[in-house]
This record gives structure tokens, C-alpha cells and sequence, in this order.
């Protein structure tokens, strides 16, 4: 009887002790943006050899033929792309008024970034989705999660992207697709639409589409307001780093909102975050986050 006692004793000290496993997800940002061309098949291969990288992060446009292309900007950004004549350089020029066939045309790696002295130039075209699952399935890569933005806003509607209902509807079928061709990619339960236009995530959720959604803010961090003006809590809340404090966190998992801010490239300051408690971080160089402690 005794024995029993110190052995139940023992097993709840050490329960007491023990601290459950955290896991954060670790989100590449355009794949590994410091270190290849950002949104490219090359970037996201290289992430995916880094074993801290849990999420590909990425942004989706649409082209005039109704394919949904990765490119954060929704026109060729003469900083990173070889232009063919300025007609493409810019604003003044949108990816959803061409067809697929002429965007690859396009190379956006080999001149590089100068904010980004880092990165391995390569030649490169903006891919479509689908080269991305299929990358992945023919090189033979472990399938990650999907942080897939939604780049839309109102003032963008017909002009550089189609309304929030198609572009929904756009996204809603691709995945459909997706998940049938690759059944092995478990693609509802890896991928999450995020976006900072509300109006795209309310368009998603009435798909019906089985996929987490994130909601993506800037300026401001207020998740009781915005949340409340979006009409239903997200599953992730993903503000600026700089805005993160324990309150927002705490308000966040009290309601069972995951909190990933973006984008942090400064390993003291994810740290920071790690150890506030946040659920994960994005950030352009994922080969820092070796040498996070959690």
C-alpha cells in the first residue's frame, strides 16, 4: 500500500513537471524570399529543404484565361522582373488582362532584389498553382501546409483581379481539383486562405471550402473589431509583427484564434514573439528559425 502511494506520488510530480510539446508553424515567406526569388518553384523547393519550414506561404493573382497565378503584386514589379517594354512595368499593367502563355514569358528571378543582398539569383517565371503541387509531387518533397493570400481590394475589382465572389470561386475550384490530383497533399486540412480584404474571406467561407482562413492586418490590430465588421471569427489572426502584444495574444487564444504575425526577419525578435506566445511565425529567412527556443 505504501509502494502504491510514493508510485502515485511520484507519477504526479512528474506529470506536474513535464511540459506538453509546443509546436509553432513556421512559415516560409514567398517561400524563402531572402535567399531565392520570391513566389518562385525554386524558392519554395529550397524552403522545403529546410526542416524548421512547416508552411509555404504565397500569393495568388488571376490571369486573364482564369488561371490562378503565384505573384505577390498583381503586374510585373520592375524591381524584380525583366520587363519586355515598359508597357508591362507596374500599376499600369495588370496580370489579369493576360494570359498565362505571355506571363511565363516573364523572368522575375535572375535580377534579384536589392533589399535582399542574399539571394541566389536564378531565372525564373512566376508559376501558376498547379506547377506548384505538381513540383512537389514529381520531385518527390513532403507536402507542407499552404498559407495562400488572397490579394484583392476593392479598388482592385475587375481591373487587376475579378470580384471577391469569382476570385472565391476561382480559388474554391482549384483546390478542389488540387485535392483530387493529389490526394497524397491533404490539401483541406494544409491549406489556409488569408487576405487583408475581408470581403474575399466572407466570399470563401460561403464556398464552403474546408480550409482554415486567416485574417491579415497592417496598421491597426483591434481582432474584437474587425472580427466583429468581418461577421464571424477567423482561425488565424495575422497582424505585424510590431503590433503583437500579450493582450491581443490572450484575447486571441481565449477565443481559440491562432496568432502568426508577419514578416520577421530579425531572430531576436521572433524570439521576442516566441517566447509572448505567439502560434507561429512567417518571415523571409526560414534559415533562422533553427535557432528559435520553445
Amino acid at each position: 500500500m505504501k509502494h502504491s502511494i510514493l508510485v502515485l506520488i511520484g507519477s504526479i510530480l512528474l506529470m506536474n513537471c513535464t511540459r506538453p510539446e509546443r509546436t509553432l508553424d513556421l512559415q516560409g515567406h514567398r517561400g524563402a524570399r531572402g535567399l531565392f526569388p520570391e513566389n518562385s518553384l525554386l524558392g519554395f523547393e529550397k524552403a522545403l529543404e529546410i526542416p524548421e519550414v512547416s508552411t509555404l506561404e504565397l500569393d495568388l493573382c488571376v490571369t486573364a484565361d482564369h488561371e490562378l497565378v503565384i505573384s505577390h503584386e498583381p503586374w510585373f514589379n520592375e524591381t524584380i522582373c525583366t520587363l519586355k517594354d515598359s508597357a508591362h512595368e507596374g500599376p499600369s499593367f495588370s496580370l489579369y488582362k493576360m494570359t498565362y502563355d505571355s506571363i511565363k514569358a516573364f523572368d522575375c528571378g535572375s535580377k534579384g532584389h536589392p533589399d535582399f543582398p542574399e539571394q541566389q539569383n536564378a531565372i525564373q517565371s512566376k508559376p501558376l498553382l498547379k506547377d506548384l503541387f505538381a513540383m512537389i509531387a514529381d520531385k518527390g518533397l513532403r507536402w507542407p501546409n499552404f498559407n495562400i493570400e488572397i490579394k484583392s481590394n476593392r479598388k482592385g475589382d475587375n481591373k487587376y483581379h475579378p470580384g471577391p465572389q469569382n476570385f472565391a470561386a476561382a480559388v474554391a475550384k482549384t483546390l478542389y481539383e488540387l485535392n483530387e490530383a493529389y490526394p497524397e497533399a491533404d490539401v483541406f486540412n494544409k491549406v489556409c486562405i488569408q487576405s487583408f480584404d475581408p470581403r474575399a474571406l466572407r466570399e470563401v467561407r460561403k464556398t464552403a471550402l474546408p480550409v482554415k482562413l486567416s485574417l491579415i492586418t497592417e496598421k491597426t490590430a483591434d481582432p474584437a473589431k474587425e472580427m466583429n465588421a468581418l461577421g464571424f471569427p477567423v482561425d488565424i489572426y495575422s497582424p505585424s509583427y510590431e503590433l503583437v502584444t500579450p493582450e491581443l495574444i490572450s484575447w486571441c487564444h481565449f477565443r481559440q484564434i491562432a496568432v502568426i504575425p508577419w514578416t520577421i526577419n530579425d531572430v531576436s525578435e521572433m524570439q521576442k514573439l516566441v517566447d509572448m506566445g505567439v502560434d507561429g511565425i512567417i518571415s523571409d529567412y526560414p534559415n533562422k528559425f533553427k535557432a528559435l527556443v520553445y
